[in-house]
């Protein structure tokens, strides 16, 4: 499949191959496409690994790619950077970013850790849920998705205060189940707070003798309305585990594309939000097929990390892969 140009055409032009044709040319090119999982499912076709933040940190760390497409939100292109500095990492669209990153300003972190270092009489631990930016992640001492949080705390001596940005409510959860009381950073993923406990009621009565499964980053009511709290990729491990069954998923809508791939022995029921049918995140959508083609063609548009950022950034995310 050859080369074209795309300088002055716009993606909604592109005559866009099947996602096998895609993935073949980008291997050809020597160009790695890594896509997370609330990727819709043509561009988790095209992917030649699919993940949550997790595995795609590992994988962008231990591949020796020299050009990695991510398609999935910014500071996730930020962290296989990050991880993998002497690859050109490009993404769909720039514009791709996440409502939990916005929430935490490094600026409004930095000032916020001084106030706790007077107030405490010692700075707290830092840590930092993976969805934030690489100014955010430079200023914490360790980083944590939602697969390992429970681990990365863990592994902090009880007696240092910690303070936990930006996810509010998967800091609430974490709180929950490890006895710990972190301070929270007011932030929150604008599609996992839509979730409500009381449609997913009305699914549940509606489902008798299906399984809830719902993300850390709910709320809590939807939490303590679930069997089963998990990030992404315990969710697919579970539902893995199981035959004929009815499953309720929190979590955004294109995460069960992946379910019915990996394990269509089951049902799978979007639970809805308050006031929509189902939940995906408007700026995972900005990454169609035909951006995700045009980037491929254009190795761009690329993303950076500052100089000035980097190695403390890299050194919390390092921290968390050697747990």
């Amino acid at each position: 499949m050859a080369s074209v140009s795309t300088s002055n055409i716009s993606p909604s032009t592109l005559d866009v191959p099947e996602p096998a044709g895609i993935q073949r040319w980008a291997t050809e090119q020597g160009i790695l496409i890594l896509a997370h999982s609330y990727q819709d499912g043509f561009i988790q076709e095209c992917a030649h690994f699919v993940g949550d933040s997790l595995e795609l940190a590992r994988c962008a760390a231990e591949e020796e790619a020299e050009a990695i497409c991510f398609a999935g939100v910014h500071f996730m292109a930020e962290t296989a950077k990050l991880l993998n500095p002497k690859a050109r990492v490009f993404v769909p669209d720039l514009e791709a970013g996440c409502s939990l990153a916005t929430s935490c300003k490094g600026a409004d972190l930095a000032a916020y850790q001084e106030h706790l270092k007077q107030k405490l009489g010692q700075r707290p631990v830092t840590v930092a849920y993976i969805n934030c930016t690489a100014e955010v992640k430079a200023l914490c001492d360790i980083i944590c998705t939602s697969g390992n949080a429970r681990e990365v705390v863990g592994s902090i001596p009880e007696d240092r205060p910690i303070l936990f940005v930006p996810d509010m409510h998967l800091g609430g959860w974490l709180n929950e189940v490890t006895g710990r009381e972190m301070i929270l950073w007011n932030g929150a993923c604008q599609v996992h707070e839509l979730f409500s406990v009381d449609t997913l009621r009305d699914l549940q009565a509606q489902h008798s003798g299906s399984i809830t499964i719902s993300h850390p980053e709910c709320p809590k009511p939807v939490r303590d309305a679930s069997d089963h709290v998990l990030g992404t990729a315990g969710m697919l491990r579970l539902v893995k585990q199981h035959e004929d069954k009815t499953f309720l998923v929190g979590t955004e809508g294109n995460m069960i594309y992946r379910f019915e791939q990996e394990a269509p022995q089951n049902r799978y029921i979007p639970a809805p939000g308050a006031s929509c049918a189902c939940n995906l995140c408007p700026f995972m959508a900005l990454n169609t097929p035909e951006k995700l083609w045009m980037s491929l063609q254009e190795r761009g548009p690329e993303v950076m990390v500052p100089d000035e950022l980097f190695e403390s950034a890299r050194a919390s995310l390092m921290r968390m892969l050697a747990l």
